[in-house]
């Protein structure tokens, strides 16, 4: 789109547009004196050059504000604050007797006389109007640029903000789930259990290739995201042995669904937590996705005792779910959220909606975790 490219170029140059200003400004100053004297023509009209005098006359008006101009907010216009901007509008004021000694200059030289002087009140009233209205016109510009300047620092440093606060919640989750895993393989170690703890080992060498691999403020596709988790869950059923059982129910065409990365993971580590590790049975746990409508739900259900009083309900949600609900809102704003409610008879439903979005452009295949 040229027009949006031509706005965005203005605002990032805003010399072009200041000294743009300075140009028309006084070619329209000099088209109404010339329309102003069109319309009252004087006598002697072909014996005095009086178009060549009007236009030196503004010239010279042009020559001295831009001198202001360069001086005051520098070559390329940029410097602006409110000293400058005032600066602008008295410097033009300043300038006023040496432009109306300009109204003289110009005569002496071309045709050998000077007209009859105005005194200073009427030539600003006649002439000279231009002059304060030119310094308001760069003052409001002037204001206008740094505003913008400053708008933009602000949407860089929320930006950078927002990066940074996304960066922190992605790795909060790495330290825990690391903490839990090399428990259990040195638990393995320990029982004489080496093949397992080997497996372990690769299968954490896999999920962590995965997880360091992606951007904390990317999104993932839903099939690199389950491909990545049923890893994670492999890890714990290498702990839990026959103990935990996990089943997917995904509906088909979500594939290329997108969702931020590894936000499935602290839902999985609470199930596993409350749900698997206190029961003698172990317990199962299923993964779900549907679309409702323009909504992505995903659920992560447990058979475990499910969710306690709510006065105990911030602690069992702990940091993984004020985690995937800060992250959410992040992201999504009120569009995204998650709902953790109770099943019948027993057990726990955590689900995530947020808005479906696809990758159309390059589908993500599930990652080669080994």
């Amino acid at each position: 789109m040229p027009d949006a490219g031509v706005r965005r170029s203005l605002l990032e140059h805003p010399a072009w547009t200041r000294w743009g200003a300075h140009v028309g400004f006084w070619l329209m100053y000099l088209a109404i004196r010339t329309a102003a004297a069109g319309a009252d023509p004087p006598e002697d009209v072909n014996d005095f050059p009086y178009l060549l005098n009007r236009g030196l006359v503004v010239f010279t008006y042009f020559l001295l504000t831009g001198i202001l101009l360069a001086v005051i907010a520098g070559p390329r216009a940029a410097r602006s604050n409110w000293a400058r901007n005032l600066a602008l509008v008295l410097g033009a004021l300043a300038l006023a007797p040496l432009t109306q000694y300009s109204e003289q200059f110009w005569p002496q030289r071309l045709a050998g006389f000077s007209p009859d002087p105005y005194p200073f009140v009427i030539y600003l009233f006649q002439f000279g109007w231009a002059l304060p209205l030119w310094g308001l016109t760069q003052a409001l510009l002037g204001y206008h640029f740094e505003t913008m300047a400053q708008a933009r620092a602000v949407t860089r440093a929320q930006a950078l903000a927002y990066d940074a606060q996304l960066r922190m919640l992605h790795y909060q989750i790495n330290p825990h789930f690391l903490f839990n895993t090399l428990n259990a393989i040195s638990t393995l170690v320990l029982e004489k259990r080496n093949e397992a703890a080997e497996s372990m080992i690769l299968k954490l060498a896999g999920f962590l290739r995965y997880s360091l691999d992606r951007q904390p403020t990317a999104l993932a596709n839903l099939s690199a995201e389950l491909e990545a988790q049923r890893k994670y869950l492999e890890i714990e059923q290498t702990r839990f042995d026959d103990k935990l059982k996990v089943r997917f129910e995904i509906e088909p065409g979500l594939e290329s669904a997108m969702l931020p990365s590894l936000i499935l993971q602290p839902v999985l580590e609470n199930a596993i937590k409350y749900a698997v590790t206190p029961s003698v049975d172990g317990g199962s746990i299923t993964v779900m996705a549907r679309r409702d409508g323009d909504v992505l739900r995903i659920a992560v259900e447990d058979d475990g005792p499910g969710l306690p009083g709510e006065e105990a309900l911030p602690r069992r949600r702990g940091v993984g779910l004020a985690n995937i609900r800060e992250r959410l809102e992040l992201i999504y704003g009120q569009r995204a959220g998650l709902i953790a409610r109770n099943r019948e008879p027993h057990g726990c439903r955590i689900e995530l909606y947020l808005p479906l979005e696809e990758d159309r452009v390059r589908p993500t295949p599930a990652p080669a975790l080994s």
